[in-house]
């Protein structure tokens, strides 16, 4: 006679579950996920950092001598000329910005120079103020900006010619 014991068989399958679970759990705990899950996910408080403050100490600093103020103002105007002209009527922005540095180190240029000559830059400076009006007055198209360009380009040859370093240097304050 044979007698059947069904309650064994799912007492072993419900032990194998409850030691798989215990051992779930021990790898998680040795792994570092236990109680120590939580302070893992918890924002540490941002430490205080003292104020910082700034000494300030002013010092006396030496004004460059006027000849290499007027080399550097004539090199910075050149560069903004030829950029006005090579670019003239792509960027409105960058245009009137191009017109307005050329003219800033004109005046700067001016401001090395004896009264003489300053008047005699002066001459140019006007020029190229009343293209910087005409350009903010109106529109141009491309024939206009073209025009403009050779007048531009001419006005800078001119001014490279009569008011290069070695022209002007006994003229230099």
């Amino acid at each position: 006679m044979h007698i059947r014991n069904e309650g064994h068989g799912s007492r072993d399958k419900g032990l194998a579950v409850l030691s798989g679970i215990l051992i779930c759990c021990m790898f998680m705990m040795l792994a570092g996920c236990g109680p120590q899950f939580k302070k893992k996910f918890v924002r540490k408080k941002a430490e205080k950092n003292p104020e910082q403050v700034f000494a300030y100490d002013p010092q006396q600093y030496q004004r460059e001598p006027n000849d290499v103020l007027y080399k550097k103002h004539f090199i910075f105007w050149k560069a903004w000329q030829e950029e006005l002209i090579y670019k003239l009527g792509t960027n409105r922005a960058g245009d009137l910005r191009n017109f307005q540095e050329a003219l800033k180190h004109l005046d700067d240029m001016k401001s090395c120079l004896s009264s003489e000559k300053a008047s005699e830059l002066d001459t140019h400076t006007q020029a190229l103020r009343s293209f910087y009006e005409n350009y903010k007055a109106r529109d141009f198209d491309v024939i206009r900006s073209r025009q403009m360009r050779q007048d531009l380009d001419r006005l800078m040859l001119k001014i490279d010619k009569i008011f290069r370093y070695n022209k002007v240097k006994e003229y230099i304050r």
